[in-house]
């Protein structure tokens, strides 16, 4: 169970950098929509008002990254595990809550 627990570790991380990647396009087709300078992406709905969506989900995936390098590089917990799993549930990524919950039943 723990290696399936670091398993699904991994492949949320792999998502977290894709929300990442697309979470600074987002970015700077809110700039550019925002700023009119390309008047299809201001009509597709990017603005300023999404910029702030973005700019959230660019910070929540760059902490849990974070925290994902912290906790393998210092090794998991129960702690982290329950962690995970709450931030599976925020962040609506299946594979943080499944890697918690092999997580807790390996260390019992």
């Amino acid at each position: 169970m723990h290696k399936a627990s670091a398993i699904m570790y991994s492949i949320a991380n792999i998502f977290n950098w894709i929300m990442l990647i697309f979470a600074i396009a987002g970015i700077v087709l809110s700039i550019l929509g925002g700023v009119n300078a390309v008047a299809e992406i201001a009509a597709q709905g990017f603005g300023f008002g999404s910029l702030v969506y973005f700019a959230v989900v660019l910070i929540s995936a760059i902490i849990i990254i974070a925290m994902v390098r912290r906790a393998k590089a210092r090794g998991t917990s129960k702690a982290w595990d329950v962690l995970f799993i709450i931030l599976g549930a925020l962040s609506s990524n299946i594979f943080y809550i499944l890697g918690g919950i092999f997580g807790l039943f390996a260390r019992k």
